[in-house]
């Protein structure tokens, strides 16, 4: 074995050496791919101005007891459709308890508020039970919480995060003809803000 052998640098190695730096640094193999895997497990769907697709699910309702809700039932009213990843997903999570104590500032102008995550609708009323409990009556949730265990609404709203199969952080504003008028999807630690939505609302009635 030679120590310290010295290479002589002429210009047919240097063009080498820089090819092989060339190949070893080319995009494809590294961003491109994770771009495009990532666009894969999260396909998004435009439907901003297109009738809202309909739905008819399993849900908690308002009252605190298992029933179903159908979009339908809303048509003739503006409706705040909240998509969260589920009942136990931290801050996000919180959405329906925050947009739930302004139920009445909504319903004064002609919109309902209804939220939507993976979990089963079982999941959803022990989760608003245990808020319950542990709030001792304050932070409860008084809006219809739907089930999407097929994914299916998730899906046709394209808020579905295919490889985690668990909705994204959204918000859309369906308008009493059913046209989706407002949608935006936001980062998980982003805060929602209530009362700027109720305010897309008004501006919409006018």
């Amino acid at each position: 074995m030679a120590i310290g052998k010295v290479t002589k640098r002429t210009p047919d190695n240097l063009a080498e050496g820089t090819a092989k730096r060339t190949r070893v640094t080319a995009p494809e193999d590294t961003t491109v791919e994770m771009l495009k895997r990532s666009a894969a497990d999260s396909p998004h769907t435009y439907i901003l101005g297109r009738t809202a697709p309909a739905f008819d699910a399993p849900a908690v309702l308002a009252d605190g007891q298992i029933g179903r809700v159908s979009l339908a039932d809303f048509c003739g009213r503006f409706v705040v459709l909240l998509f969260y990843p589920g009942d136990c997903a931290g801050m996000e999570a919180r959405d329906p308890v925050g947009f739930s104590d302004w139920c009445d500032e909504f319903d004064a102008v002609g919109c309902s508020v209804i939220a939507c995550s993976t979990d089963s609708e079982y999941a959803h009323y022990n989760w608003r039970q245990q808020l319950e409990r542990t709030n001792r009556g304050e932070g409860i949730i008084h809006l219809p919480v739907v089930s999407d265990r097929t994914r299916r609404i998730s899906r046709a709203f394209g808020v579905l995060n295919e490889h985690e199969g668990q909705a994204v952080r959204a918000m859309l504003i369906i308008d009493p003809m059913q046209q989706i008028r407002v949608e935006i999807i936001g980062d998980t630690s982003m805060s929602r803000s209530v009362d700027e939505t109720l305010m897309l609302v008004q501006a919409l009635t006018i």
